[in-house]
């Protein structure tokens, strides 16, 4: 079995694929290490993808590989089955990556839009022969309003509602309706401009802010919670079958 791993900004996901198709997903590091402990004590392999947005200790790294076959760490750095058209490739978030990856995955040969809705809302395009080209990283909701009560002296914390107006008769509603339509026009834009450029264009929308935008985006697009783990166990299979290629060679030498 395919086992990934996902440390984000704010919580640990992890996902377990078999022959390409998703099992069962849930949340921690501790869990995620039990459920391979299981997977080895019953003498299946464990193959495992680790990823994150930030810093991962030396500790939890070493916990996990002890219960893995197969260990890989997720890095902009490594081969990839996408190619990174990025001036500063070390920079790039790995979840950006892997969301790109997936979309490739589902819609091989399309130019694509992907649109990771989360902490911040991230923008990518991917060329129709599977070129990452860049992208662009915007604010996402909580980090609107928070701006506004943090960096203003008056102005209240406003909770994200997707039962809001249009126009504010009051601040509260006023900010809410800034920050709510604001945010989904800029998305509008981006998906608007993309078609306007190529029409036969694909545009797929993840993360946890998606749910909104089902609501209330009006845009023919495609919603995929799991896309960055299909991303990342599209990028575990690669790594496989590199590492066997390569000792296939070596064997072969020898």
């Amino acid at each position: 079995m395919n086992l990934i791993v996902d440390i984000g900004n704010t919580r640990t996901k992890y996902a377990v694929y078999d022959d390409g198709d998703w099992v069962v997903c849930g949340m921690g590091v501790p869990e995620a290490y039990e459920l391979a402990s299981a997977y080895l004590h019953r003498g299946q392999e464990v193959n495992m993808i680790l990823s994150s947005t930030g810093a991962i200790s030396e500790e939890v790294r070493e916990h996990l590989k002890s219960v893995s076959t197969f260990f890989c760490e997720m890095s902009p750095e490594m081969d990839l089955p996408i190619r990174l058209g990025y001036d500063t490739p070390k920079t790039l978030g790995v979840d950006r990556i892997a969301g790109c990856v997936g979309g490739v995955v589902l819609f091989p040969g399309k130019e694509l839009l992907i649109i990771d809705s989360g902490t911040a809302i991230t923008y990518d395009f991917v060329s129709a022969d599977g070129e990452f080209r860049g992208g662009n990283i915007s604010p996402g909701l909580g980090i609107r309003f928070r701006a506004l009560n943090e960096f203003t002296v008056s102005l209240p914390l406003v909770k994200c509602d997707v039962n809001h107006g249009y126009i504010g008769k009051n601040t509260h509603d006023a900010i809410l309706n800034g920050v709510m339509n604001g945010t989904l026009f800029e998305i509008r834009g981006y998906i608007d401009e993309i078609y306007r450029d190529n029409p036969d264009a694909v545009v797929i929308i993840t993360g946890g802010g998606s749910e909104y935008l089902k609501k209330t985006l009006n845009r023919s697009v495609f919603f995929e919670d799991k896309l960055v783990n299909l991303g990342l166990n599209r990028v575990l299979e690669y790594q496989k079958r590199l590492i066997g290629s390569e000792k296939l060679r070596i064997d072969f030498r020898i």
